[in-house]
C-alpha cells in the first residue's frame, strides 16, 4: 500500500452505497451534504477515497478556502442498519496521519478546508491527546458561514421577530389571492416547470457573470436528473397557472436539510415572492429540526437576505495546515 490514497470521481451510482454509510453523520453543514458533494465536484474538482472506514475528501478548487482536504467522514458499517458511524481520537488521528502522509505523496500542504466548530474541537482535542507532534493555527471566514434556521420557525413566521417577512408573504397572497399555488416536485411537470424558471431566471440576469449562470443552471438539471438517488425536494410556485418561482434541496440527515437552489423571477420577486416561495417549502420539511440555507460568499446583498430571516445558528468555516510542533 502506498502512502497516497486512491483518489477517484464518485459517479451518481456510487451515492447510493455512500449516502447508507453517512446515515446519521452529525453534521450540520452544506459541504457534509451528499448531493452537495455530488453537484460541485466539477466546480472544486472534489476526489473522495474510502480507507479505514473514513471518507477522504479533497477539493482543488481555485480559491485557498477551496483547495485542501474536508474533515474525514467516520463510515457506518451498512450491515448494521440503523446504527450511525462512530470514531474516537484515535481513529481520527489515524485518519488524520493518512491526510498527512497523501499530501506528502502528493507533494501539498495537509490543508483542512469548511471545518464546522465542533470538527475543529474533535480535531484540537485529537491533537491534544494523540497526534501531540502537529498543531494547526486555524483562520476562519466569514463568506464561507452557513445560515441555519429553525423549519418551524419559517412555517409558523409568529411573533415580532419575523413581522416583516409576513408582510411580504402577506402582500404576495393579497395582490395574488386565489390565483397561486404550490406543488411539491413529485407531482407531475414540476421538475420541468423548475428547469423553465431556472432559466427564465438566467435570461433576466443576464448582465451578471453568465459562466456562474450558466452552470448552476446546468446543477438544477443535473439535480433533477439524480433527484431519487439523493432523495431531492422542493418545489414549484405557480401564479395564474405559470410558474414563477422554484426551490430544490436535499437532507443532510434526519434532522437537516440543505436548500441548494431558489429562485423567484423579477416581477413576483419585487411583490413577496421569494417569503412566498420560502414559506410554502417550510411547511413541508417541519419534520426536520433546521434548514441549511448555505452561505453568503460575501455578497452583501445576499447576507442582508439571509440575516433578515435571523439565523438561529450562523456555522462558521475553520481553516488550517497540519504542521510539526
Amino acid at each position: 500500500m502506498t502512502d497516497g490514497l486512491n483518489w477517484k470521481i464518485f459517479e451518481a451510482q456510487d451515492y447510493c452505497l455512500l449516502r447508507k454509510e453517512l446515515y446519521g453523520i452529525p453534521w450540520y453543514g452544506s459541504d457534509t451534504s451528499p448531493a452537495n458533494l455530488y453537484f460541485l465536484q466539477k466546480k472544486y474538482d472534489i476526489r473522495m477515497c474510502r480507507r479505514d472506514n473514513f471518507l477522504f475528501r479533497y477539493y482543488s478548487g481555485a480559491s485557498v478556502n477551496r483547495r485542501g482536504y474536508g474533515f474525514p467522514f467516520a463510515l457506518r458499517d451498512i450491515s448494521s442498519p440503523g446504527h450511525p458511524a462512530e470514531y474516537d481520537s484515535k481513529s481520527l488521528a489515524a485518519a488524520l496521519k493518512t491526510i498527512i502522509a497523501d499530501a506528502k505523496a502528493n507533494n501539498r500542504e495537509p490543508r483542512l478546508i469548511l471545518v464546522s466548530e465542533r470538527q475543529k474541537a474533535e480535531i484540537d482535542k485529537c491533537l491534544a491527546v494523540e497526534l501531540t507532534g502537529f498543531k494547526i493555527e486555524w483562520v476562519t471566514e466569514r463568506n464561507d458561514s452557513d445560515y441555519m434556521y429553525s423549519s418551524r420557525a419559517l412555517a409558523e413566521l409568529k411573533g415580532k421577530t419575523y413581522h416583516k417577512k409576513k408582510n411580504h408573504l402577506s402582500r404576495f397572497m393579497r395582490i395574488y389571492e386565489n390565483r397561486w399555488k404550490f406543488k411539491p416536485l413529485n407531482e407531475e411537470g414540476v421538475a420541468e416547470d423548475i428547469v423553465r424558471v431556472s432559466s427564465l431566471w438566467m435570461g433576466e440576469n443576464g448582465n451578471d457573470d453568465l459562466e456562474v449562470l450558466r452552470m448552476e443552471h446546468e446543477s438544477i438539471e443535473q439535480a433533477l436528473n439524480v433527484r431519487e438517488i439523493f432523495s431531492m425536494i422542493g418545489g414549484v410556485l405557480y401564479v395564474d397557472e405559470k410558474p414563477v418561482a422554484m426551490t430544490m434541496a436535499s437532507p443532510v440527515n434526519s434532522y437537516v436539510v440543505d436548500v441548494h437552489f431558489e429562485k423567484c423571477l423579477g416581477q413576483y420577486a419585487a411583490n413577496g415572492g421569494y417569503a412566498a416561495i420560502n414559506w410554502c417549502f417550510a411547511n413541508t420539511v417541519t419534520d426536520y429540526e433546521f434548514l441549511n440555507r448555505e452561505e453568503d460568499m460575501g455578497v452583501e446583498g445576499l447576507r442582508k437576505a439571509k440575516l433578515s430571516y435571523h439565523p438561529d445558528i450562523i456555522l462558521d468555516k475553520w481553516y488550517g495546515v497540519l504542521t510539526k510542533c
